[in-house]
């Protein structure tokens, strides 16, 4: 082979071949994973589409690799590696793990050397990402933060609820003592009736209070605040797992009221903490030029094409209970006690009530609902949640669906006595 010049785009079948490096291979699949097109990749990293194309249909790392270099003891692993590794948000210590039980006999820190590029490609790309915009009314971006502030001439510690108006930036901003799923709830009206309307969506990190199970295509929403937000009439929408960029407006929120309204201001309640944000609201942060959009977000707001809010009561926020199933199937609730399927026995469950029901769950499940009790003392019981566990001679006659037992006898019945 003789040594002169080529550039990667001459004799495509021949010198680019030996020319491609283990990074370039890298990058063309991790880009490929990402959605870029062959032509974007072909054209970032120059290189040919046709090499493209062949290395994202699944050519091997050593066909692109230089003739005389080794291939490294990793080389076998690279296809899993960068499938995997976004997955894992590029943990080298997960990676390592996993390709240990596929047979990788090297080390952690070569692992963790290959992961290395793959995570900068990715953060590259995240940089590069181009900036989402909404239509006006459509959707609003809300988060939490939290600082240090002086109240009373107290250190206090304060939360942020950052609620942000994604076509007109207009925000609503109110500092709170904790972010449990009463106060987000108390916080999203307040900030409804400060605009004066809803978006159709909000987007959301995903915290606790609002989402119980995150999968990777698929989440499990808290069912109050999901019932909620079917109250006031709007959608919930949730970020990506490891994709919190998407939610960049109000991020950049927090740190505008942290950085620009807190610093040298003190307190005299939290009541006048929040009188002077709004005050702060109005006069700056709404007259500003916002530096994206280039326009003051209160002029952008007479744009905004809000759902306007709906003539009912405040939304009821129901405290759960949380209650351990007893072996006997019965969980308390306010000196009564309540049936659930057998196969709860010993599990957590929680204890809402609404209009007169009780309505129980478990993982954010409804699995059993009664009328609430009238009294004290009382066990409410449906018969289908023993349905399997006793036999019909031990129950004796066919009982009603549900029926309101004292509990003396309940406890006939628990002890395998029957109940005509």
């Amino acid at each position: 082979m003789d040594n002169q010049e080529t550039s990667p785009h001459e004799n495509q079948h021949g010198r680019e071949k030996e020319m491609l490096s283990e990074d370039q291979w890298t990058e063309v699949r991790l880009m490929g994973r990402m959605g870029k097109p062959i032509k974007q990749i072909a054209r970032e990293l120059g290189l040919s589409k046709n090499t493209i194309r062949k290395i994202l249909r699944g050519g091997k790392q050593q066909q692109y690799q230089r003739r005389n270099k080794n291939p490294g003891i990793l080389a076998d692993f690279m296809p899993f590696l960068v499938e995997r590794a976004p997955d894992v948000y590029y943990n080298a210590t997960i990676l390592y793990r996993e390709l240990k039980e596929k047979g990788y006999s090297g080390s952690y820190s070569t692992v963790k050397l290959s992961v290395r590029p793959l995570r900068k490609v990715f953060e590259q790309a995240q940089a590069a990402s181009v900036r989402f915009e909404t239509p006006p009314g459509h959707q609003a971006q809300m988060d939490w933060g939290s600082a240090w502030t002086n109240i009373a001439g107290q250190r206090v510690r304060v939360h942020i609820f950052v609620l942000v108006l994604c076509y007109s930036r207009a925000v609503y901003v109110e500092f709170t003592e904790d972010e449990k799923l009463p106060t987000l709830i108390s916080c999203h009206e307040n900030a409804f009736r400060w605009f004066g309307g809803l978006t159709e969506e909000i987007l959301y990190d995903n915290p606790r209070t609002i989402v119980l199970d995150r999968g990777k295509d698929s989440a499990r929403l808290n069912p109050q605040f999901e019932d909620f937000s079917r109250y006031l009439g709007y959608k919930p929408r949730l970020c990506q797992p490891y994709r919190a960029r998407t939610k960049g407006k109000v991020e950049s929120g927090v740190k505008y009221v942290k950085r620009s309204f807190l610093p040298g201001r003190t307190f005299l309640s939290l009541n006048d903490l929040n009188e002077q944000v709004r005050q702060w609201i109005r006069n700056v942060a709404d007259k500003r030029i916002h530096g994206t959009v280039h326009e003051q977000p209160a002029e952008r707001f007479l744009r905004e094409t809000l759902q306007p809010l709906r003539l009912h009561p405040p939304y009821t926020v129901q405290i759960c209970q949380v209650r351990q199933v007893a072996v006997d199937c019965l969980v308390s609730y306010e000196a009564s006690r309540y049936s659930v399927p057998w196969k709860y026995v010993r599990q957590t469950v929680e204890i809402q009530e609404r209009q007169g029901q009780l309505f129980i769950y478990h993982r954010g499940v409804l699995v059993a609902q009664h009328q609430k009790a009238t009294g004290k003392h009382k066990v409410i019981i449906n018969s289908d949640h023993y349905r399997g566990l006793f036999k019909k001679s031990t129950l004796g006659k066919p009982a009603p669906d549900v029926e309101v037992r004292s509990l003396e006898v309940y406890e006939e019945l628990a002890g395998g006595g029957q109940h005509g």
